[in-house]
Parts: C-alpha cells; structure tokens; sequence
C-alpha cells in the first residue's frame, strides 16, 4: 500500500504540463482528459492513504481500544472515529493515545479524511477544482474548500491540533497536492506512534503476566 500510494502520488506530479492541445494527458497506453485523469489520480492516492491507515489502526486497536468497540462489527478501529473525533476517550480508546493524538495530529488527518470522503464517496463534485481544464491545474476552488471545511468540522479538531500550529491554514486556491504532502508525514507519523504503543504496551503486559521485570 506504500508502494501503491507513492505510485499514485507520482501520477500527479506536473501532470498538467503533460497536457496536449486536447487537454488530454497519457494514462497508461492511452489517453484521457485532464480533468478525468486528475480524478482518478487523486482518488487512488487517497484511497492508497487511507488503507494503510485502517490496516494499521485495525491491529493497534487490539490494544489500545476498549473491549466493547472491538466487539462491534459495525464500526471497526479507525483513525477519526476512534483516535481524533468521536466522543472521546470514555467510549473507545484508552484516554492518554486519544487526548494526545488527538492534540497533536488531529487537524491534518481530518482534512486528509474529509478529502478522501469528498473524492471517494462524493466524487469530488465538478467544481472542486478551479476549473476542469490543465490551466486550472490542482487549484482548489472556493466552493470546493468550503466543502472540505465543512466536513472538518464534524471531526471537532481545531487548527492548533496539529504540530505545525497555527501556522499552517490552507485554503482556497491553494494546490492540492501541497496539501496532501502536509498531511501524509503527519499521518505517518500518527500511524507509527498507535503501533509503536501498541507493540510496546503488549510487550510490558505479557512481561507482567509473566513475572518479568
């Protein structure tokens, strides 16, 4: 899923410079619009992205979710709705992985999960974009925003819960893909704190169980 997601982030890469005076751009052995390509470009990479992230929490949740969330089929461990939104610590996670992730990286991964849920589920709409054509190229369009931020907001995060402080606000116009390579470090790094606690937590209880010090 590594590899899957570094080869869609690749696809994206100056993608509009590639465009002929169709608006067409090469797409394996053929060709396809822009716009059409961008799409699907977009969505594998955030598909890739959030994969990996439902693999990893599915095992970290063994350890660090309460019993009665891992018993419920219906809603499995997840990123958001166990470790950054939700109710909180009292009904799903162990209070101190909740509070600190989502303290520290839980505005970059709802703007990542909010944008996956766009263009996975939604499609991502005609007008997310500026504009369908290359001259538009990843330039997020008012409207477009507007629908990320609103989504955002379900997730309860606020700016600051994020390491990049409040310095780091995007918005309209910016580039998409400068925003999905702000968030993706972040995930990442989110990702290997849940398994790395989990993996350690396991250990020192097993050592317990079994008497070692």
């Amino acid at each position: 899923m590594i590899v899957a997601r570094q080869a869609a982030r690749s696809l994206l890469d100056n993608l509009e410079h590639s465009a002929d005076e169709n608006d067409d751009v090469p797409y394996g052995i053929t060709k396809a619009k822009f716009q059409t390509v961008r799409l699907l470009g977009v969505q594998a990479y955030l598909a890739a992205q959030w994969a990996l992230a439902d693999r990893v929490v599915g095992m970290s949740g063994q350890v660090l979710c309460i019993r009665s969330t891992l018993q419920d089929p219906k809603s499995p461990p997840q990123l958001v709705s166990h470790f950054v939104a939700g109710k909180g610590p009292e009904s799903k996670a162990a209070a101190i992985v909740f509070e600190s992730l989502r303290q520290s990286f839980g505005w970059p991964i709802a703007i990542s999960y909010s944008l996956r849920n766009h263009f996975l589920h939604d499609g991502a709409g005609g007008d997310f974009f500026e504009g369908p054509t290359a001259a538009s190229a990843f330039k997020i369009s008012a409207e477009g925003w507007k629908r990320i931020t609103d989504r955002v907001s379900d997730s309860n995060v606020e700016t600051t819960h994020s390491r990049f402080g409040g310095a780091w606000t995007p918005s309209a116009g910016d580039d998409l893909r400068k925003i999905l390579d702000a968030c993706a470090p972040e995930i990442d790094e989110a990702l290997g704190i849940l398994i790395g606690s989990a993996c350690q937590m396991a250990m020192v209880h097993v050592a317990f169980m079994l008497g070692e010090d």
